[in-house]
């Protein structure tokens, strides 16, 4: 049989509020790609400022690379126009839904052809993905956002991080355009001393041309108001309407709340709390205890659990007990908000957190005021801010404050938007009425022509203020996307509840072009893709793609497979293996395959026992299982050999990794390590780790769900499938894992209903043929349910699905990754081993479809043992290379007694080694049967 093995390198760009993506390619000594060229261009208007950033990268290395690069965006701030080139010109993308275009973008690339996205992750990140960038060659994408100034007293400001740059980027130019200030701009931070503005007309108007450049500084802009009076821009809708942006003038008096005698400091120490400002964090509260001089301060430190609560006194502005336990903590471990409670007794709350919590869902709504403070720009602002806001809390945004500006955020009552006086014929309002708002005060709606004078109504704690908004002088700027800025606000409102809200956001994205958590931007390489898929182009290919569709769109429209029809035949097939007879010939023999070496473990194995006829079809004995631990071959795990305590191995853990930070093994191993130990705990805060390493990967929460089923963590192996099929709902596998997850949660019938409907779903023609023959174990999995559960409403099954199949022995692997190859291999004691090219054995051993490109599973049946004994082994044929999810994750799970009253699971987890030959001797020795 012919084996596909694929090795997929992959570079991870990361920008951390910059405009100059670095590049990061996993596992490669040297950087391949390089950015080549750098365009930014901005413009301003008032406060509102749209920037374009294209970059050329360019692979000087000798293989096809898949790029990747997330970018943070600054708090309220969305992707809003995304194109990649084609064929050496630049095709602007169009919206999808997120889960179709992740389903399309990966059928295109197993076809080896070149489509990008661009899609949001969790918090305010956005990730691009690319392929292919051809060895010796470049891909440009160009990426565009919009986002609303901060206001500083007269003055806004503009700000382009440049990250401190220290590599030399061959072309750079850097142009930005301001309009109708009639004061000239001020340039505080010059990336280069010749960047300076020039009027042209009623333009401000800046530029640099370089050659091997690197910025010396940031680019920041200080823009003096026009006037202190309320402006309003119009863009027209499609009908009689406009959508307007109002910026308000506000001068409120200060109210300061009232200070709190008892307060709660959360502190999220996960793992990526280390990635925070802690230095801006502290200088806050440096100058929070100044003005809380005498204040009692319970502590909470919250990673994948909320730890104990320990208590401060904080005396004449003293808190140095307190600070030196902030500046002493580790930082490791998942996010789960899930775990954050109340605590008894205090009068406010301050949050310190990067919001993004992958270890469980927010489901508490704090009764006290809750302040977020956050300093990382990676963070989560909207859960942050509904935080805040459900509480009558501050979000106190340390990325954009100074500390005194943050404290007096922080101290200030609230402003309150509260609409406009006179009835006027506003609709989709934006902030809503009722909510807090920070300044600048930008009103965005949409409106019907000549509404004349308004009156927008604030509120400050019980006083009420009255600010005039004059639509007869607004101006109409039809060439200024008003309607995105509009849409943006509303989106990110929606997203305060993003499940509850989800059709609505993903229809405002598509309908504007904005990235949000249900859409992402797509671009196609050929016109018949978007036929195929059903995705309107660009308005390049527009009419091109209506001929296609009005003269064959049956011919190139995407096929699209249920399981259904073929489940029936393998139910049949499957009843005629289980009522057959089988008589192996006496004292046959099979060529023996020598063993895996197992190292510390060789000595738990024994030969094979010799088949012996007379014990053939004799009564059935107990069986028994023995799983065997496959040991890391890591070189880290030396350090860890001599030590006995879960806390000694917990401290090398934390003291070596920092050489190992983005290895997945090593929290893996560690990890099993500490299990083995009988420390749970420690176990699983290491573990839950990995679900930092990256936003949104599958892969990672793949093994992550593994080892919590092995260990009988349901609950969090539940939730963390029912996230992977959120963002994975096109792969059989996900919903397989979640109906599994079920089960482990005794929740049969909810899992029997994602089995049907699984079965009904269409898939893609690609992942049809990837995942050919997954068929036969849903039907093995829907009828255990049946037997195991006789409970259930089994009504909605289709009785040709329904087969009572108990066996003695059964075994399922599952693997972690796309692109991957691996075998399993059962040889019984008569030495015959059943493998995919051997998938019937003569005692009636039966293997499932061989998996070669997919998740797997592959399945191994056998409906009466004989007496002797069973190897188990895996076989890794081929499998993705140079990921940051690490080598490939296997699950087996070995069962005795499948379907019968006496069945028993047990648990084999383990990951690649580092080489992988495909000899014999390369098969890994995961467990035996002995009966």
């Amino acid at each position: 049989m012919n084996k596909l093995f694929t090795i997929c390198a992959l570079m991870v760009f990361s920008a951390v509020f910059s405009q100059m993506p670095s590049l990061d390619v996993e596992n490669q000594k040297k950087h391949p790609v390089t950015l080549q060229e750098a365009k930014i261009e901005t413009k301003i208007l008032g406060n509102l400022a749209t920037t374009t950033a294209t970059y050329t990268f360019y692979n000087s290395g000798s293989r096809i690379l898949e790029g990747k690069l997330t970018l943070p965006l600054p708090e309220g701030v969305s992707v809003s126009g995304y194109a990649l080139d084609i064929n050496g010109k630049l095709r602007d993308a169009v919206p999808v839904p997120k889960e179709r275009a992740k389903e399309v973008f990966e059928s295109l690339e197993k076809r080896n052809i070149d489509p990008g996205i661009i899609e949001k992750v969790d918090g305010n990140n956005f990730r691009t993905r690319i392929y292919p960038i051809p060895a010796q060659g470049s891909r440009t994408i160009k990426i565009t956002y919009h986002q609303e100034l901060k206001d500083f007293a007269s003055d806004y400001q503009y700000l382009l991080t440049f990250a401190n740059g220290t590599v030399s980027i061959p072309k750079f130019n850097l142009k930005v355009l301001i309009n109708e200030s009639l004061t000239a701009p001020k340039i505080t931070e010059n990336p280069d001393g010749s960047f300076a503005f020039e009027k042209i007309g009623n333009q401000w108007f800046a530029e640099i041309s370089k050659e091997n450049f690197t910025p010396n500084e940031n680019l920041k802009i200080i823009i003096p108001k026009v006037n202190l009076s309320s402006k309003v821009l119009l863009q027209k809708t499609s009908d009689d309407k406009f959508y307007f942006a109002a910026s308000v003038a506000v001068d409120f008096p200060v109210k300061e709340k009232t200070k709190s005698q008892k307060i709660a400091i959360i502190w999220d120490n996960s793992f990526s709390g280390s990635k925070r400002n802690r230095q801006k964090e502290l200088d806050f509260l440096d100058a929070f205890f100044a003005s809380n001089k005498d204040i009692s301060v319970s502590f909470v430190l919250l990673n994948n659990v909320l730890e104990k609560t320990e208590e401060f006194t904080v005396s004449g502005g003293n808190w140095s007990a307190l600070k030196n336990r902030i500046v002493d903590l580790k930082y490791d471990g998942g996010t789960d908000f899930g775990a954050l409670k109340e605590v008894s007794g205090i009068e406010e709350y301050l949050l310190f957190s990067d919001g993004i919590s992958n270890f469980g869902d927010l489901t508490i709504k704090f009764k006290k005021p809750l302040n977020s403070i956050v300093s990382t720009p990676t963070s989560d602002f909207n859960l942050l801010k509904l935080l805040a806001s459900q509480s009558g809390g501050n979000f106190i945004n340390l990325n954009e404050l100074n500390t005194q500006s943050a404290l007096k955020a922080y101290n200030k009552q609230p402003v309150t938007f509260l609409g406009f006086k006179e009835n006027a014929k506003i609709e989709e309002l934006f902030p809503n009425v009722g909510t807090v708002v920070n300044e600048p005060v930008n009103i965005f709606g949409i409106a019907a022509p000549n509404l004349g004078k308004l009156t927008a109504l604030f509120a400050v704690g019980t006083k009420k203020y009255e600010v005039p908004v004059d639509f007869t002088t607004a101006v109409k700027v039809d060439n200024w996307p008003i309607a995105q800025f509009w849409a943006q606000r509303k989106i990110n409102d929606l997203e305060l509840n993003s499940t509850q809200n989800r059709d609505e956001i993903r229809n405002l994205s598509e309908q504007f072009g904005v990235v949000s958590k249900n859409t992402s931007l797509i671009v196609l390489d050929d016109v018949n893709d978007y036929v195929r898929y059903g995705i309107t182009p660009p308005q390049e290919l527009l009419a091109e793609y209506n001929k296609i569709v009005s003269r064959n769109k049956k011919e190139i429209l995407e096929k699209r497979k249920n399981l259904l029809s073929k489940s029936f035949n393998i139910t049949r097939e499957l009843v005629t293996w289980w009522n057959s007879e089988y008589k192996p010939a006496e004292k046959k023999q099979y060529p023996k395959i020598s063993n895996q070496s197992l190292g510390s473990n060789k000595d738990q194995v024994q030969d094979d026992a010799v088949y012996n006829t007379e014990n053939e079809r004799s009564a059935r004995s107990e069986g028994k299982i023995t799983l065997i631990e496959v040991e890391s071959t890591e070189e880290y795990m030396k350090d860890f050999q001599n030590l006995q305590s879960s806390e000694l191995i917990y401290q090398k853990y934390l003291e070596n990794r920092s050489k190992y930070e983005k290895q997945v093994t090593y929290y893996f191993d560690i990890s099993k390590l500490l299990f083995r130990k009988g420390d749970k705990v420690l176990s699983l805060k290491v573990l839950s780790t990995l679900a930092e390493l990256d936003l949104e990967n599958e892969e990672l929460y793949k093994t992550i769900s593994y080892l919590l089923k092995q260990r009988g963590n349901y609950e969090k192996e539940l939730w963390i499938t029912q996230k992977i099929l959120e963002w994975r709902p096109f792969d059989s596998q996900s919903h397989r894992d979640y109906a599994l997850a079920l089960i482990d949660n005794k929740r049969p019938q909810e899992a029997l209903d994602v089995y049907k409907s699984m079965l009904y779903q269409e898939y893609s023609d690609e992942v049809s043929i990837r995942d050919n023959g997954i068929e036969e174990i849903l039907i093995m999995e829907i009828n255990n349910i049946l037997s195991q559960n006789k409970n259930v409403d089994a009504s909605k099954i289709d009785d040709r699905l329904k087969a009572n199949l108990p066996v003695d022995i059964r075994v399922v692997i599952n693997w972690n990754k796309d692109n991957t190859d691996i075998d399993l291999w059962v040889t019984d004691p008569r030495g015959e081993d059943c493998s995919y090219s051997h998938k019937s054995t003569e005692i009636g051993g039966r293997l499932s479809n061989d998996f070669t490109q997919g998740f797997g599973p592959e399945q191994f049946l056998l409906k009466k043992a004989i007496k002797g004994k069973y190897k188990i082994k895996t076989n890794f044929f081929g499998e993705r290379q140079n990921m940051l999810s690490g080598p490939t994750t296997i699950m087996a799970e070995v069962y005795l007694y499948y379907s019968d009253g006496r069945q028993e699971r047990k648990i084999a987890v383990f990951q690649s080694q580092k080489v992988n030959k495909r000899e014999s001797d390369s098969k890994i020795l995961i467990g035996e049967f002995e009966f």
